[in-house]
């Protein structure tokens, strides 16, 4: 099997500080695999079909979305998903109002008062992106109840928002023609996630990104901690290996992988013996939950041991 070519150097990236903040640009790695994924993707959302990128934590599902969502060259809006959200988060909510009095006293003995009430309103996130044509990043969307999500059915079928909300001026929101949707889930069996509706899975094209290459993987760490792909094979290789068939394998996860990878960069002279790597990998992997000794995890870094 050939290897993904890739755009990204075995070298360390130049980075000015554990920080990655907004620009996750220059942290983005692609390849053949990624390109191709970008490309099908970019399709099904220009003919107005919404993209649901779907694997465990650390993959970079976040980053994909906004690199999907500005490729297509209109403003990006973002939107996390929490148990805490509700109707009025998706479709907007009163603000308080205001109250105007007119006072007529034209005839001296006469005095004719009016007053005008107005309640004013702000459009959600959701909203917003539909009136203006923005492509929307909700993040992480099963961490939403299902009942607050099921608002999600009708704006992603036939492009409208209802509203039932007496302050709202409209009723009904249609969206704009160049309105997009891109969706990012976890694993249904993450802490604090749940599961999403049938109805609403029917209407996405998903895209499980825990299928991807070990090179491809491979890649992502050594983009996120500027550790040459190289040696971030072995990390992955070892979280690849202590993952499987364990009760705890989410302590084995890719965001461990790329805290160990991180970790090691910071030294900036590589794994400077087996030792290093160990003792990094150890304290980080037990210290999420990974019921294994120093030994197991020797073990896995072995050569051959992930086969």
């Amino acid at each position: 099997m050939t290897d993904p070519v890739s755009n990204t150097a075995d070298a360390p990236l130049v980075t000015d500080g554990p920080w990655t903040g907004l620009d996750r640009g220059r942290h983005f790695f692609e390849n053949v695999e990624i390109a191709s994924l970008l490309d099908r993707a970019r399709r099904y959302v220009r003919a107005g079909v919404c993209v649901h990128f779907s694997g465990p934590a650390g993959l970079g599902k976040t980053s994909l979305a906004l690199r999907l969502a500005r490729s297509l060259g209109r403003p990006v809006a973002f939107m996390a998903g929490n148990d805490w959200l509700n109707a009025q988060d998706f479709i907007g909510r009163s603000v308080g109002q205001s109250m105007s009095t007119l006072v007529d006293r034209y005839v001296q003995t006469v005095r004719r008062t009016e007053s005008d009430v107005r309640a004013h309103w702000r459009d959600s996130i959701l909203a917003s992106a539909m009136t203006r044509g923005d492509t929307l990043v909700y993040d992480e969307f099963t961490r939403a109840a299902p009942e607050a999500n099921a608002i999600l059915l009708s704006v992603l079928e036939e492009g409208v928002l209802v509203s039932t909300d007496p302050a709202n001026p409209r009723t009904y929101l249609q969206a704009h023609p160049d309105f997009r949707v891109i969706l990012t889930s976890n694993p249904h069996d993450y802490v604090a996630v749940n599961g999403a509706p049938d109805a609403l899975l029917d209407r996405l094209v998903t895209f499980p990104l825990d299928r991807l290459s070990s090179e491809t993987v491979a890649g992502i760490v050594a983009a996120r901690s500027g550790l040459p792909p190289a040696e971030t094979r072995r990390i992955v290789a070892l979280v690849d290996a202590l993952r499987r068939d364990r009760a705890d394998r989410h302590a084995a996860s890719m965001r461990a992988a790329i805290l160990i990878a991180r970790i090691i960069a910071s030294e900036r002279t590589g794994f400077r013996g087996e030792d290093i790597l160990l003792q990094v990998a150890t304290d980080v992997l037990v210290g999420r939950g990974l019921a294994a000794t120093a030994a197991e995890v020797a073990a896995a870094l072995r050569p051959g041991a992930a086969a």
